[in-house]
């Protein structure tokens, strides 16, 4: 406890460390997830760089390149005229191949 003016103590509690506000609370948890989630990301999106020279065919390289570029199935195959439904199957079949 603290002394007070003329030797009397205080008798109101003294603030504990940390904050009481809520939304601070929520948004630093919210920081940290997307922090994890990212650095996840970004190991995965080495590990495909670094093995894309196991993919062959042009198709499925552009693809990969546009998918690591952040495009959308939808606008991948909008600009190569395939469907979005190719581009995902393309996809996965090279991500399992290229994980063996």
């Amino acid at each position: 406890m603290k002394t007070a003016m003329y030797g009397i103590k205080a008798t109101l509690p003294e603030a504990s460390s940390g904050t009481s506000d809520p939304v601070y609370t929520e948004v630093q948890r919210r920081v940290y997830s997307l922090n994890y989630r990212i650095k996840e990301y970004d190991q995965e999106i080495a590990e495909v760089q670094k093995r894309i020279s196991l993919v062959h065919g042009d198709r499925e390289i552009e693809i990969l390149h546009r998918l690591l570029d952040g495009d959308s199935m939808r606008a991948i195959g909008k600009y190569m005229k395939l469907s979005s439904t190719t581009i995902f199957r393309v996809r996965n079949n090279r991500l399992k191949q290229m994980m063996k």
